[in-house]
């Protein structure tokens, strides 16, 4: 029996949510649709007109106005939301008013406020680049306002150029930006070339694109919509043609003032799958064995080693994760009276598989968070049996409760807490010492702080502490476990 290679799997994933990165228009010439809000008009219209000067005086989009569409929508005005969600009439929309990326706002009154949602929509009314919901309690239209235009910044930093060539002769192009946004001659260019785009499986939105470098080159000639430039070095044997994206540089003008680079993809913007952890652990653990009131004997030490999280994120709401762990460490007296002699080995190892809500306060993926979450979790102490002493492996295992709130403060750096437990665990033992638990308990509590590396990568410093207990009633014996560990790793977008 031929199995499928993990390669080929990787390859039909891609294949079935990758499509063409051709796009007839710039994503940086947006057209603002008419808002609907289900109460003829009274909101939208004055947020459309808030949106619509933000967008005349962005510094990330030619703006489209959308008196050339109101002649192709006056025939659909008693059904208006019903034809903005159709991709034909979409697509007739940024052919006459070449936008590349087509805004929709919907506005849904409840009792307590109101619901905002904004979809970006590619040029062939089809491909979603981007999508944000969130209710406000408030219907104030400064709010909803700046909650559109905040969605609107995040949705800019995600586009995958600065520019777009529109021009060619020999190793000299012309790209569509000029200094409106920033460009200046002798800006240095990175040329690159568009293979694919994918989709999120669930979602269907726009995650990812492929592309293929092609070139280096530098402008020479900057008009205040258009510059021109000319190709230095080659990193294949492609020729620069239109259609190619252009990243610039950024580099100080002439005249001295900084051109302002377009980032492709932004640290704090939503659109990938899921992240991939890696940590090392390193503090200290401990046993604990109490025989009656009067003999309580424990035994500690250091313990490290290593952590693997992954998460995926099913919606933009919900995810699940798998955590693997395995902890070692040598123990030795610490109190009580302790018979056996030598140090007892240590090998202590964790799995949990979590299903999540992910709550958006502020609508923000990458802004405040608080995650709610349920699954099953097993922690196992692998102690060297020590049975005059009350030390055995010991394994806690049930159903796991837990609640994540994650702050940014600053650009770069988020804090989080997290606490979960398992109510009721199931206690055993490797080898008969106590028998079954009249009660278990186990929590776990950590805080830290993520520093934003790159795009696609963080680093985590946090701290955690972790309790397991058993205790016996018919005998008054308790067993107690603690780990107190210091993490650091990184943390991976894909």
């Amino acid at each position: 029996m031929n199995l499928i290679s993990p390669r080929a799997i990787f390859l039909i994933f891609v294949l079935l949510f990758s499509v063409s990165a051709h796009s007839k228009f710039s994503l940086r010439r947006c057209l603002l649709l008419p808002i609907t809000d289900d109460v003829k008009g009274a909101v939208s219209f004055k947020v459309f007109q808030k949106l619509e000067f933000y967008l005349k005086n962005s510094k990330w989009c030619y703006y489209k106005s959308n008196s050339e569409i109101l002649n192709i929508l006056g025939a659909y005005q008693k059904n208006l939301k019903t034809h903005l969600a159709n991709t034909e009439v979409l697509k007739v929309i940024s052919d006459r008013t070449k936008a590349g990326s087509l805004i929709k706002v919907d506005l849904i009154p409840h009792v307590k406020g109101i619901e905002v949602e904004i979809w970006v929509i590619a040029d062939n009314g089809r491909d979603l680049y981007f999508k944000e919901k969130t209710l406000l309690e408030t219907n104030d239209i400064e709010i909803i306002t700046r909650t559109i235009m905040n969605w609107l910044e995040i949705y800019s930093r995600t586009i995958p150029y600065d520019g777009r060539i529109v021009g060619v002769l020999g190793n000299q192009f012309t790209i569509d930006i000029g200094q409106e946004f920033g460009v200046y001659p002798e800006n240095k260019v990175t040329i690159y070339r568009p293979k694919y785009k994918k989709k999120h499986p669930l979602l269907k939105e726009i995650v990812e694109w492929e592309k293929i470098s092609i070139g280096d080159g530098k402008l020479f000639h900057v008009t205040s919509s258009q510059s021109h430039g000319k190709a230095l070095n080659f990193h294949s044997k492609e020729k620069v043609r239109i259609g190619d994206w252009v990243l610039i540089e950024k580099e100080k003008s002439k005249k001295g003032a900084d051109s302002i680079p377009f980032k492709p993809v932004d640290r704090d913007s939503f659109g990938k799958l899921g992240t991939l952890g890696l940590f090392l652990n390193i503090g200290k653990g401990s046993a604990t064995s109490t025989q009656s009131s009067t003999d309580i004997r424990k035994i500690n030490g250091l313990v490290g080693g290593i952590d693997l999280e992954g998460e995926l994120w099913v919606t933009r709401e919900f995810w699940s994760s798998l955590e693997l762990g395995q902890h070692f460490g040598t123990f030795s007296a610490d109190e009580g009276n302790i018979q056996s002699r030598g140090d007892n080995s240590v090998s202590n190892s964790l799995f949990k598989w979590k299903f999540g809500y992910k709550y958006l306060p502020i609508g923000f993926f990458y802004g405040p968070q608080v995650d709610g979450y349920f699954g099953y979790g097993r922690r196992k102490y692998g102690l060297d049996t020590q049975t005059n002493d009350g030390f055995v492996e010991t394994t806690f295992a049930g159903f796991l409760l837990g609640v994540r709130g994650v702050m940014p403060i600053h650009r770069l750096f988020r804090i989080f807490l997290n606490l979960e437990f398992m109510p009721s665990p199931g206690y055993t033992e490797k080898i008969q010492v106590y028998g079954k638990a009249d009660g278990t308990s186990y929590y776990q509590i950590r805080f830290g702080t993520d520093y934003v590396y790159a795009e696609n990568m963080s680093i985590e410093g946090s701290y955690s502490t972790s309790s397991s207990s058993a205790e016996f009633g018919s005998t008054n014996k308790e067993v107690k476990y603690k780990e107190s560990l210091f993490r650091v790793g990184a943390k991976f977008t894909f």
